[in-house]
């Protein structure tokens, strides 16, 4: 397993570094997955609520409102409903790589598993509404789904009778049933939208929109992915036919040929496979979780400043416990840290200058505590004394710090940049123990323990606190961020650094913003003209796979000179037991409102049927009555594509428990057309239907 994550995670940072360098760190669209998943949520809320205002429920109204929104209104509808179906597909991708990102980074366990849990029903809620969107349009593929989703459903032993008899023909085929389809269309992605409030609820300060240009440019890309490959319908639906092939939306449809091979009970034991395999990921193997954040209220003044810094809502304010004359107190759920640290670089006790009594921080984490961090930065910056150097304080899920080409570096590994007090900086340039201090941290977008790298900016700049003082010159202090593999990007901006001390400090300040920055290098990415080129490229090429499998390759459901023979029943076998007329002592032990005067035994005999096929037995199977005392009907649907053209069918069937014999048989000879589904029906009190 760990093997398998090391080898993702390689490749993703490779993908990162390589569409840093193209798009740049803020506007990379693989560290804003999960908020690129939202944009999209509320893209195809948006282009829905459009395309529902214009769709019409009914057997044959459903098909023709959704193809006059198609081509009489082309340039609104048609386009909306086109956005509504690529964004629909793009969420898919970017549920799936979002997912597969978090496996890879090992963001799954520890308080995390609540998310990767709560992200696998999620994506099951993707499914579902996607699919029952396709059973609206009412076309050739929303008859191959309704058929085949039916067909997995009446696997599961919860319903009396089967799903699939309501596909028929279409004269059993009611306008109902489009009714019931937009209220679940409707009522799925608003309980989705209620477990993705709950998917980011241990996450504070979640990101759920990407950056603005970024937006901007996906729905640019899917407007024109919309305008050159239009999504179309294909074909009305016709229940007394079957299509030859269906062109599959791959991104939803996927599993759906495969249960032609493993039938609908393997497709579900496959799904609740892969499911229970995922679901348990968090705890395979264990996590060794380090000791959680403590708290020393003989040094917490109740400030709060950790619990608005903390990322994962693990800490919480409460009334005070100790008698001290302040309102509240810090306290730590250790269920929900992580032991960043990024609390005790909120804590405005947390200060190396702290001499009077022993350094013992508000909040701190037992194996990097304050006091022991003060120690290691004295004890480093004794090896820089008589040269130039810096002082680095590198996050350990970030690029390794390299000796320099010139001066040297003492390096400090820390759980996150977040965990460092401001006032560690102003102890190192102040005290001149160091000629500049580098926070090297891990990727800019993407912060291993999520705000290390948003708080850090920001108090170095005096925008947070605990801030950085205006008296520790800024062009002392510079940021790195770099996931493992931009090992060159973090040598060269030590390298920078240090030329730029050397040279007074101000060589390569960093861009104009609000606050104090600190010094970084600046970027080195791909040309302006250039990167907006590559920028187009990487658009078409991430919407090209959209277009094409949103509707190919084609499924093919019957060969050219095939015909359809359906067999199907829903049917009470008789009484296992005859009834029989009460005696008045026996009604005096029932209820009054269940006194009747014969008694009938629930119980029913299961129902046995033959079908034969040109003097061939193509089917046998004994169906079992459904209902907790076996009282329910047997329920039978079941397909089979012959050769078209003349057919002698002879169908027979047993409901009365006997060994040998029919109660009921039927047969004809038939002439079957290209594509015709030939329909076998039971029911009482006529007996077999065929037509």
């Amino acid at each position: 397993m760990n093997v398998l994550k090391r080898l993702l995670r390689a490749i993703f940072e490779r993908l990162e570094s390589g569409l840093d360098a193209a798009c740049g760190p803020r506007f990379n669209p693989l560290v804003q997955l999960g908020a690129i998943g939202w944009f999209l949520f509320w893209l195809i809320a948006a282009s829905g609520i459009y395309v529902y205002i214009f769709f019409d429920t009914g057997v044959e109204q459903a098909y023709t409102s959704v193809e006059a929104l198609t081509h009489d209104q082309w340039w609104a509808g048609g386009i909306m409903r086109s956005l509504h179906r690529y964004a629909s597909d793009g969420l898919v991708v970017v549920a799936f790589v979002h997912m597969l990102r978090e496996f890879a980074m090992d963001r799954m366990r520890g308080v995390r598993w609540f998310a990767w849990v709560t992200g696998l029903l999620l994506i099951g809620f993707i499914y579902v509404c996607g699919i029952t969107g396709y059973w609206m349009v009412w076309d050739q593929l929303a008859q191959y789904v309704a058929l085949t989703t039916s067909r997995w459903l009446d696997a599961l032993p919860i319903f009396s009778e089967s799903i699939s008899r309501n596909f028929v023909n279409n004269a059993g085929l009611s306008g109902r049933f489009f009714t019931l389809m937009a209220y679940i269309h409707i009522a799925a992605p608003l309980l989705m939208l209620a477990l993705m409030w709950v998917h980011i609820q241990r996450y504070s300060h979640a990101r759920v929109n990407p950056a603005r240009n970024l937006a901007i440019a996906i729905v640019m890309a899917l407007g024109a992915l919309s305008l050159v490959k239009p999504a179309l319908s294909q074909g009305a639906a016709n229940l007394d036919a079957l299509a030859a092939s269906v062109g599959l939306d791959w991104f939803y449809l996927a599993f759906y040929p495969l249960i032609d091979t493993l039938g609908a009970g393997g497709l579900w034991a496959l799904a609740l496979g892969v499911l229970a395999v995922l679901a348990i990921l968090p705890w395979v193997p264990p996590l060794r979780r380090p000791s959680p954040a403590v708290v020393s209220l003989d040094n917490c003044n109740g400030c709060s400043r950790c619990f608005d810094d903390c990322p994962y809502s693990a800490i919480t304010m409460q009334p005070r416990s100790d008698g001290l004359p302040f309102a509240q107190e810090a306290v730590v759920d250790p269920d929900l840290c992580v032991s960043c640290g990024i609390c005790a670089g909120a804590c405005p006790t947390a200060t190396p200058f702290r001499r009077a009594t022993a350094l013992v921080p508000g909040i701190e984490l037992p194996q990097h505590g304050i006091a022991a961090l003060r120690e290691k930065v004295q004890a480093a910056c004794q090896g820089l004394a008589g040269k130039p150097g810096v002082l680095v304080f590198r996050c350990e899920h970030g690029a390794a710090v390299r000796p320099p080409a010139a001066g040297a570096a003492a390096v400090i590994d820390v759980p996150c940049t977040g965990m460092l007090p401001p006032s560690f900086l102003d102890l190192v340039i102040t005290r001149k123990l160091a000629d500049g201090v580098m926070l090297a941290g891990c990727h800019e977008g993407s912060c291993y323990q999520r705000l290390g790298i948003d708080w850090t900016e920001q108090r170095v700049a005096a925008l947070r606190d605990p801030y950085l003082r205006d008296r520790v010159p800024r062009e002392r202090i510079a940021v790195s961020w770099a996931n493992p593999v931009q090992q060159a990007a973090r040598t060269a901006a030590l390298d920078g650094f240090i030329a730029a001390l050397a040279e007074g400090g101000r060589a390569a300040a960093a861009p104009a913003g609000a606050g104090k920055p600190a010094w970084r290098l600046p970027g080195r990415g791909l040309p302006a003209g250039l990167r907006q080129g590559v920028q187009l490229l990487l658009l078409a090429g991430a919407m090209w796979p959209l277009g094409y499998l949103s509707a190919t390759p084609a499924v093919r459901l019957r060969g050219e000179h095939e015909a359809v023979v359906t067999l199907t029943f829903s049917h009470a076998g008789r009484h296992q037991q005859e009834c029989r007329k009460l005696s008045p002592e026996e009604l005096a032990r029932l209820p009054p409102n269940m006194r009747r005067s014969t008694g009938c035994p629930r119980a029913r005999w299961p129902v046995y049927v033959e079908l034969d096929l040109n003097g061939h037995t193509v089917f046998a199977g004994t169906e079992q009555p459904a209902g907790l005392w076996d009282d329910g009907p047997s329920s039978l649907f079941e397909r089979f594509r012959v050769p078209a053209g003349a057919q002698q069918v002879a169908v027979r069937l047993r409901d009365s428990g006997r060994e040998s014999g029919f109660d009921f048989t039927a047969a004809a000879d038939v002439d079957l057309r290209p594509g015709q589904n030939f329909v076998i029906d039971f029911r009482q009190p006529g007996g077999f239907m065929l037509k």
